[in-house]
């Protein structure tokens, strides 16, 4: 069971000093960032202490209004908890693809590009193919035949192609999950 003594403060609440350790507690904050305010000049030492207690109700006020700080004047004011809470928010997604990239979850554009442009270099090969391979077989085939014929080396091709991108790995080994190549057929 904690118990809790109140003090009455006889005197003015203006001149209560605390100890670092108190303020860091009160304000939730580590002794080093503690001394970084003291060193910024919002929280205030207790000059007639010899221990280096702090003023509690000047260095809590200092505080609280170093929060919502503006820094510039006018249009080109800077909000400075606004800016550090974007900061971090940006170093935070830097840090969620460095883990995603290390968890294989995420690969460089360089890297994708370089393996889908393989595969698509390899396919246009194939389609540009095509007329060398099936030009003697067209040769006085009906239009019906013809549309037949290249609609199944086009069904073929594509199938291909499907494969390709599922077999298609990265450095690492993994590949690209779940690729399908849907065929359009308009008559």
């Amino acid at each position: 069971m904690v118990t809790r003594t109140t003090n009455k403060i006889d005197d003015e609440i203006q001149l209560i000093a605390v100890t670092q350790r108190q303020m860091s507690r009160a304000l939730g904050l580590g002794t080093t960032r503690i001394n970084q305010l003291i060193d910024e000049g919002i929280l205030i030492r207790d000059e007639t202490s010899r221990s280096g207690q702090l003023m509690l109700f000047e260095s809590l006020r200092n505080f609280f209004l170093s929060k919502n700080a503006n820094l510039g004047d006018g249009e080109n004011a800077v909000n400075f908890w606004k800016e550090r809470g974007l900061h971090e928010k940006a170093k935070r997604g830097l840090a969620e693809v460095k883990l995603a990239k290390t968890k294989g979850e995420l690969y460089e554009a360089s890297t994708v590009e370089s393996v889908l442009g393989e595969i698509m270099t390899n396919f246009r090969s194939k389609l540009s193919g095509l007329p060398a391979k099936y030009a003697a077989q067209l040769d006085g085939k009906s239009r019906d035949e013809i549309y037949a014929i290249l609609t199944t080396a086009i069904e073929e091709n594509l199938t291909e192609l499907a494969a390709g991108l599922e077999g298609a790995t990265f450095e690492d080994g993994s590949g690209l999950e779940e690729i399908s190549v849907e065929v359009n057929q308009s008559n």
